[in-house]
């Protein structure tokens, strides 16, 4: 019955040591998929924070052509203006002053 008792309290011990050494296991898995985690999540911020700077540069360079090309096109149109006004001045003065004597 000793025997029996000893075997059985062997076998208990034996169980707990499992036991402990897989809770300790588990702990260090633990710590090392919350490190893994971390890591991740630093990486993704950092990835992210790289590329939305990137695409703000190339949006700012989009909008620095179109407000080149829209200054260039104001430019030009006020010149077709200068120019027609230039050339017909005389006319429309005197389409603008019959146009007033007629009132």
């Amino acid at each position: 019955m000793d025997t029996l008792i000893k075997k059985i309290s062997e076998i208990e011990d034996a169980a707990s040591a499992v036991m402990d050494s897989m809770n300790d296991r588990k702990a260090d898995y633990a710590a090392e998929i919350k490190e893994k985690t971390a890591a991740f999540d630093k990486q993704l911020e950092e990835d992210t924070a790289r590329e939305l700077d990137q695409l703000q540069n190339r949006m700012k360079a989009e909008m620095q052509e179109k407000l080149k090309a829209q200054k260039a096109d104001g430019q030009k149109l006020l010149a077709q203006l200068e120019q027609v006004y230039e050339q017909n001045h005389a006319a429309l003065a005197s389409s603008l002053f019959q146009q007033m004597i007629k009132e």
